[in-house]
Parts: C-alpha cells; structure tokens; sequence
C-alpha cells in the first residue's frame, strides 16, 4: 500500500463525512474492508479497539494506526494529512462566514438532517462492531467472574483457571463456527 494511495483514500473518506471522527470509522471502513480489502473485518475492528484507548481524535489516531501498519512512517503520516487537511479547510471556512449564514433555515436544516444521517450510521456501526465482539465481552465476563470468585468465595485458583479455561475454550470455538 503506497503512502500517496492511503493519503487519498482519507481525503475521500474525510471530505464526504460529516459529524466528527466517529462518523468517519464507516466509511473508512467501507474502503478498507470492503471495497480494496486492505484488511480483514477483524484486523479493522482491533484498530479501532486501539484507536479508542489512545488520547486524541479517533478519525485521526485510525488513520494513524492504518497508515502505520500498511506502509510504515509515511504511510501514517500522509494517512493523518489526508484525514485532518479536508476537515481543517473546511472549518476554516464556515468558521469565517458562519455568522453570516447561521440563521438561514436552509443550513439549520441542512445540520439537522446531518444530525439525523450521522446518528443512523453511527448506531449501525455500533451494531456490527457488537456482534463481532461479542466473543470478547463474553471472554472478558467470564475472567471477571473466575477473579471474583478466586477473591470472595476463597475457591483454589487452580479450579477457578481449569473452569475458565473451558469456557473459554467453548466460547471461541461455537462463535469461530
């Protein structure tokens, strides 16, 4: 994956998207799973996971992390350019005529319908990225339950380890079916 080609691809994705970073993670989505298959469903989702945990914009810390991890240094550095320059020009210029034109019904319709749009694709977002981790919530409820037990009941770690283990063997393996 060339640097220059992951510059585009978020120019694309961040000049079409309106509602901030989350708004964005769809359609970065849409390009990289699924119409260039870049990466697989489950890799997008762990950069995603990644994404959220570090400090800073999500749009621009996945950009960071796929740039990253397709084509090194360059590759994240022209992936965060692309995903920030579009939004920056653009605000700077609503920013230097938006009193002008906030009170029009066309652009305080126009920011409702967005509204509206970005909550819709955000909530089927949501949706998918749950099914595909339901695994891991599960995986995670049941290390939280073996540490409860070790800790309050008193019961051998050793049988608490076993227990867990074999859940967790059949957890990943009906969901990997």
């Amino acid at each position: 994956m060339s640097p220059l080609r992951l510059f585009w691809i978020f120019v694309k994705v961040s000049t079409f998207t309106i509602g901030g970073g989350y708004a964005m993670i769809p359609v970065i989505k849409e390009f990289i799973v699924d119409k260039y298959r870049i990466i697989k469903e489950d890799e997008f989702l762990d950069v995603i996971v990644t994404a959220q945990t570090v400090p800073g914009v999500i749009a621009i810390n996945t950009a960071m992390i796929l740039g990253s991890r397709l084509a090194g240094f360059w590759g994240a550095f022209f992936a965060v350019l692309g995903a920030s320059l579009t939004p920056f020009i653009i605000i700077l210029v609503i920013a230097s005529f938006f009193t002008d034109f906030v009170d029009l019904p066309v652009f305080k319709g126009f920011f409702a319908g967005a509204r509206v749009g970005v909550t819709v694709i955000l909530a089927n977002l949501s949706f998918q990225l749950l099914r595909k981790s339901l695994r891991r919530y599960l995986i995670v409820i049941v290390i939280a339950a073996g540490t409860l037990v070790i800790v309050f009941l008193n019961v051998s770690s050793i049988w608490v380890l076993l227990v867990c283990s074999l859940l967790i063997y059949f957890i990943d393996r009906r969901s990997t079916r």
